[in-house]
Formats: structure tokens, C-alpha cells, sequence
């Protein structure tokens, strides 16, 4: 049994939807966080380092440096022609709609490279008029996603790691998202600090609730120079063991609507920041065990899913 039959990977999805490889080009666009600016904190999120949600090894600069540098680098590496424009770095809905405008336009517009533009922000950071904007570069050659960080489904855990939001922030932000036809994925990691195995189940049970299109799911790490860190050195948060990890990953997807695109199952941090757990260095490891843990319990994606998905 391969993984497609395990889980809906975002991999295959692209193939199927595209005919070809597609890669997603990571990009900064000198967005900010309202929970790093002084509007709702100053730390950011108790996981969160100085450079975000940034990918590993990716240097920032003029975006169209970035683009070029990234499509040549995946071109060469994964033979891909077709792209997707990622713009990842912090929150990046954060700003006035013609400034928005004005960056993704830089990017998308006038590239036929570009077959999809996906935009990482956050659930309070939305609104009628930017969606309306981010919904105008639909066409029938470009699909256009939105990522909300959800996290976790419940109330006191978006506090304790200061989201700055609640689920009902998440709530709304989807079903308006979708009203203007764009995809949306959602966020989770699974060992926030005070949450158990049940957490998890209520999170997925939560979210297949919500016409979500695809998942991004993260193990917690403890990243250098966060509020994690000294929570660390203090007792207040152990990570889970990789078995432990592949058991709630499981556990997550069996009630994932098998429809729902799975985008990620691990985290990425750059060695010099991590601080643990050691196994999120190694990848396919991690991987290969989630994949144990399906075949362990002879399950998959959707197979514990029990919701009437709203319909908007």
C-alpha cells in the first residue's frame, strides 16, 4: 500500500490537478506580525523565532530575486516548469490592500510559470476587501490558497501559546474565506504544551466540520530564542517522542475527510535553531514511521471521519 492510499498528499494533488510537477517558490515579502509589533504582543507565539515561519536555508531580498533564484534552483534540483507562488514568510495580509496589491502583483502577474499563489496569514488578519483582492487572481490556469494558522481547537491552548486569537476567529475567517471561492488550509501542531492525545482527536473532529481544502500538520519544536526554550529549561514542556508524534498523526487523519489534502506531516527548522526533539531532523524517518502507524492499525485518511461538511 503506497502513501497516496494512505493519505491525500498535496504532491499528488498538484499532479493531478496540474499534469506535472509543481513546486512552490518560498518567499518573504518584508511582511510583519501584529504579535511581534506591539498590536497584540511583542514575542510572537511561544514557538515562534525572530524569522518565522521563514524555510530553512532560504535567503531574503528583492522578490524578484527571490523568484528567480528559487525557480532556478528548482528547476535544476526537480526538473519542475510550473510553480507556485508561496508567500510564507510572517503575515502576509498584513498591510493595506493596495500594498498587497501592489507585492502580488510583482510576483503573479505577467508569469505563466505560475500556476497557483498561496498566502500564509492569520485568521484576524483577513477581511471583505482583501479577500475580494486575493480572489481577482483566480483564473482558469491559477488556483489561489489561503493558510490560517489554527494551531489547536481549543480556546485555553491559543492562549497559553498567545495566538493572539480564538477558534472562532478560525471559524469565521474560513467560512468567508470560502464564500469568495478560494482553498483554504489549516495549521495544526500536535504536542502543544497541555494538550494530550484527546486534544488532537477534538482538533480534527473540529476542523472536518469546517470546509477546509487541505491540513498542514506540525510536530512542536523547540526553537532557539523562544518563550519554548526557557519553558523548556524550566520543565513546562517536554516534545513527544517520534512514536508518540506518529501516533497522534494517525489519530489526526483517520478523522480527516479523505477529500482534504495533507501539505505536511512534519516540521522544518534549521539545525542551528533546533533544540528538540533530534528526530525533526531527520525527515523520512519521521515519515516512515507515521507510515508504519497507518499500516500498524490497517487504517487511513478519513476512515474514523464522521461529519455532515458544511455546505456554503
Amino acid at each position: 500500500m503506497g502513501e497516496h492510499l494512505l493519505y491525500r498528499t498535496y504532491a499528488s494533488y498538484l499532479k493531478e490537478r496540474f499534469g506535472q510537477k509543481v513546486y512552490r517558490v518560498c518567499l518573504d515579502a518584508g511582511f510583519r506580525c501584529p504579535n511581534r509589533d506591539g498590536t497584540l504582543g511583542r514575542e510572537g507565539c511561544v514557538y515562534c523565532s525572530a524569522r518565522g515561519s521563514w524555510s530553512v536555508g532560504r535567503e531574503p531580498g528583492p522578490l524578484h530575486e527571490q523568484v528567480h533564484r528559487e525557480k532556478d534552483r528548482i528547476r535544476k534540483r526537480y526538473g519542475a516548469e510550473k510553480f507556485i507562488a508561496y508567500f510564507q514568510a510572517f503575515t502576509n495580509t498584513y498591510a493595506p490592500v493596495q500594498v498587497l496589491k501592489k507585492i502580488y502583483d510583482s510576483v503573479v502577474c505577467n508569469d505563466e510559470d505560475f500556476v497557483g499563489m498561496t498566502i500564509g496569514t492569520r485568521p484576524d488578519c483577513i477581511d471583505h476587501e482583501k479577500l475580494e483582492l486575493i480572489a481577482s487572481y483566480r483564473n482558469v490556469n491559477r488556483e489561489v490558497w489561503i493558510e490560517y494558522g489554527l494551531q489547536s481547537a481549543h480556546d485555553e491552548t491559543l492562549e497559553l501559546i498567545g495566538r493572539g486569537h480564538d477558534v472562532r476567529a478560525f471559524t469565521d475567517a474560513v467560512r468567508l474565506t470560502k464564500s469568495f471561492g478560494i482553498g483554504v488550509f489549516a495549521h495544526v501542531i500536535i504536542g502543544l504544551p497541555g494538550e494530550e492525545r484527546r486534544h488532537i482527536v477534538e482538533t480534527a473532529e473540529y476542523l472536518a466540520e469546517l470546509p477546509v481544502d487541505g491540513v498542514k500538520v506540525h510536530n512542536l519544536n523547540i526553537v532557539r530564542g523562544t518563550p519554548l526554550e526557557r519553558w523548556l529549561q524550566e520543565g513546562r514542556v517536554k516534545p513527544l517522542e517520534l512514536d508518540e508524534y506518529a501516533e497522534r498523526v494517525v489519530d489526526f487523519l483517520e478523522r480527516t475527510g479523505p477529500e482534504v489534502i495533507v501539505a505536511r506531516l512534519t516540521a522544518d527548522t534549521p539545525p542551528d535553531l533546533l533544540i528538540a526533539p533530534e528526530w525533526s531532523l531527520h525527515k523520512s524517518q519521521a515519515l516512515a514511521r507515521i507510515r508504519q502507524g497507518f499500516l500498524n492499525r490497517q487504517t487511513y485518511q478519513g476512515r474514523l471521519c464522521r461529519r455532515e461538511k458544511l455546505k456554503q
